[in-house]
């Protein structure tokens, strides 16, 4: 059908607007609602192309520790053609009319339909301190919160990361380690990247000190960035309060029950403070920490923060954990 003016109504994270364009191509839903999105909504980061997407809701959905369920067909961990190891990231496949699940990122012959993190936290992990029964039961092995597809998803890499609804944001499950450059910034194993090497802390190659220029580079380096101080305060909700590791800690990415997150986010407070996005109004040199350290005692928790560090400064107690904006889906309707 040929048409010179189009009205189109788009609805955007809930939000809409009505512009009229010129159109003097034949009309093809799929490359004019790409071509609409791109030219309004530029400036923003890249967006799912998915027409009639009212809310962000993934297809792929957890059914016990070691199950999920995609279009009534349930796919098990346990299934003695899947290699289950805890710490793991595994993707959802179509293939041959069925769906399969492989920690292999690429496999051939076989379109990427999603996929979710099998994690650190126990199969029988239930309710304690600040974790309900509900989010317990989401985070023990599958972590809900951590499933994925081409719609919902964050702008990033979605490999050890949950999603934090609230805050409508994704966060590393685990924190930076000092060989994130290979495995990336949240990885289930591997020393603690902080700003020098002491108390089982590393540093990648060629680095004698790791500051907050160095960690915002590394975080870009993936599409990342620094968590908010209120974005932290939500995230790192249900970890025992005013407790850190002490002993626990050995400077290495590993589980503690009760600095565990109600999304399911490892060493959540009082192992490491983490460098924050939130820096002093008048003084751009300073940046806030938050969490706390592990030997920070009752000075710990998910609203624990520092407001003195200098972004030039480098300490064993200072890592970082990474975040990235959740996927914005469209909605598009189109009349003469």
């Amino acid at each position: 059908m040929l048409t010179e003016k189009i009205m189109v109504e788009i609805t955007y994270d809930g939000e809409k607007t009505y512009v009229s364009i010129t159109n003097k191509a034949p009309w093809d839903a799929k490359e004019d609602v790409a071509y609409i999105a791109k030219t309004l909504l530029v400036g923003e980061q890249k967006q799912s192309k998915s027409i009639g997407t009212k809310k962000s809701k993934t297809l792929i959905k957890k059914v016990d520790a070691v199950t999920v369920e995609i279009n009534g067909v349930k796919l098990s961990l346990d299934d003695k053609s899947v290699n289950k190891v805890a710490g793991t990231d595994y993707c959802v496949y179509e293939q041959n009319g069925t769906y399969v699940i492989s920690d292999n990122k690429n496999v051939k012959n076989a379109k990427k339909i999603g996929g979710f993190h099998y994690g650190l936290i126990s199969e029988n992990f239930i309710a304690q301190n600040n974790i309900d029964k509900k989010h317990a039961s989401k985070i023990a092995g599958i972590n809900a919160y951590s499933i994925w597809d081409e719609k919902h998803r964050p702008t990033c890499e979605p490999y050890g990361m949950v999603y934090v609804k609230k805050a409508n944001i994704w966060v590393d499950i685990y924190l930076c380690n000092s060989d994130y450059k290979n495995v990336g910034t949240s990885f289930a194993k591997g020393a603690i990247l902080a700003g020098y090497e002491s108390e089982g802390r590393e540093l990648p190659n060629d680095f004698e000190e790791f500051k907050y220029k160095d960690f915002v580079d590394a975080g870009n380096e993936f599409g990342k960035r620094m968590l908010t101080k209120d974005e932290f305060q939500i995230a790192m909700d249900g970890v025992k309060e005013n407790v850190s590791a002490e002993d626990l800690d050995n400077g290495k990415i590993q589980h503690i029950d009760f600095l565990t997150s109600k999304f399911g986010i490892e060493q959540a407070t009082g192992v490491q403070w983490v460098w924050s996005a939130d820096k002093y109004k008048d003084y751009d040199d300073r940046a806030v920490i938050l969490g706390g350290n592990r030997g920070g005692g009752v000075n710990v928790g998910s609203r624990a923060s520092n407001w003195l560090d200098y972004v030039g400064s480098a300490n064993w107690g200072l890592g970082c954990r990474f975040a990235c904006d959740h996927v914005k889906n469209y909605l598009v309707r189109c009349w003469e």
